[in-house]
């Protein structure tokens, strides 16, 4: 099955000196309404400030160019865009994959062929957008030690933290768990910026403080005690 892409538009590029080919991509890509071409060149070296301006998604580029070939071009961008390379030649196949290309076309080519290798480019482009997303999305549990289980509880759910000697407390609505770990350690496991330390004995949810006085913070019903070395660095994380 063709990919679907979900973003809005996939900006492109045409390098292609061939005034009929060129023609023949834009009536192509005319039909697909996720391209957005943003230019057709007949010289390599003619895309380039449009490369430096604005980042390009997709590029078509055909290998024999006057001036400087495709593959010469491909080689000198420092981080270019996805490439379907355009050729007559079925022998630069060996050549375009290990310049990595997302795919090639032979001429002379049809409207399927070119939406096979655009929807290969946009699958590549989707996966690598979907992998960015998990890599920067907070962690929705963790696995606290309590005793000799580990216990899985919702980050939301953790409403502060207490230290206990070389334990710590963790409270959440319904339990109070004893967690062998120090608090320092409990806070390394608990995703960044959503938790704030309140006091040397204390680590709190930070969208669960309801109010903030000169000696405690309130998390929902409870009074955490806000230590003087602390004030001044939650109530700027609170503002």
């Amino acid at each position: 099955m063709l990919a679907q892409p979900t973003m809005l538009s996939y900006k492109t590029l045409i390098i292609e000196d061939n005034p009929a080919d060129q023609q023949l991509i834009q009536t192509y890509l005319a039909r697909l309404p996720y391209i957005n071409l943003r230019g057709t060149f007949t010289q390599a070296l003619e895309a380039v400030p449009v490369l430096y301006k604005e980042p390009i998604d997709l590029l078509f580029l055909d290998v024999m160019l006057p001036g400087m070939d495709g593959l010469t071009f491909l080689a000198s961008l420092h981080q270019p865009p996805r490439v379907i390379l355009i050729t007559v030649d079925p022998a630069y196949a060996l050549t375009a994959y290990e310049a990595g290309v997302v795919d090639y076309l032979v001429k002379p080519y049809s409207f399927e062929r070119l939406l096979k290798a655009v929807s290969r480019a946009v699958g590549l482009a989707e996966r690598q957008l979907t992998q960015a997303r998990l890599q920067h999305q907070p962690p929705s549990h963790v696995f606290l030690k309590t005793g000799r289980e580990a216990v899985r509880v919702a980050i939301s759910d953790i409403l502060y933290a207490e230290a206990f000697g070389a334990f710590s407390k963790v409270y959440t609505p319904s339990a109070v768990l004893v967690v062998s770990e120090l608090l320092a350690d409990l806070q390394q496991q608990l995703p960044a910026g959503a938790f704030i330390r309140v006091h040397k004995s204390y680590l709190v949810a930070l969208d669960n403080i309801t109010r903030i006085s000169a000696k405690y913070v309130t998390v929902l019903e409870h009074q955490i005690p806000l230590g003087a070395t602390y004030r001044e660095q939650v109530e700027k994380v609170l503002r």
